[in-house]
């Protein structure tokens, strides 16, 4: 008989790890033990488990196969293909990633400083029309 921890030991796997392992239907059952709770396997249909179903570090085998075909998500050295801007959408974002750059190197203000820059800019708030 083998318990959780020396299972654990003996194939090298963390306790959540052999808790999933549990959860699937072709783990071994837990042999009862007469007037005890703890849990114990056979040792040698938990050493065929393993032989069968050998460990892989950080593959997942629990998900579908992916679509070869899919789109794959972007990286971050992947660039969007982003749409043509107007001129008003290419200084306003050129003055905001401005204001990014400045607040990322020590240098920037708050938001007020943004606002400032927009303004100057002759980017200020949108007015709403009133109805009337």
């Amino acid at each position: 008989m083998i318990t959780l921890k020396q299972i654990e030991q003996e194939h090298g796997i963390g306790r959540s790890t052999l808790h999933t392992y549990r959860r699937r239907p072709t783990f071994p059952q837990p042999v009862p033990v007469e007037g005890s709770t703890k849990i114990v396997y056979r040792a040698d249909e938990v050493a065929a488990w393993f032989e069968a179903n050998p460990p892989q570090q950080g593959k997942r085998t629990d998900l579908a196969p992916r679509d070869e075909g899919a789109a794959m998500p972007q990286t971050e050295t992947q660039q969007m293909e982003a749409p043509a801007l107007s001129a008003d959408a290419r200084a306003v974002l050129a003055i905001v990633w401005k204001w990014i750059a400045d607040a990322n190197d020590g240098f920037g203000g708050d938001v007020g400083d943004l606002q400032y820059e927009l303004e100057s800019a002759g980017y200020g708030p949108v007015e709403e029309a009133q109805d009337g």
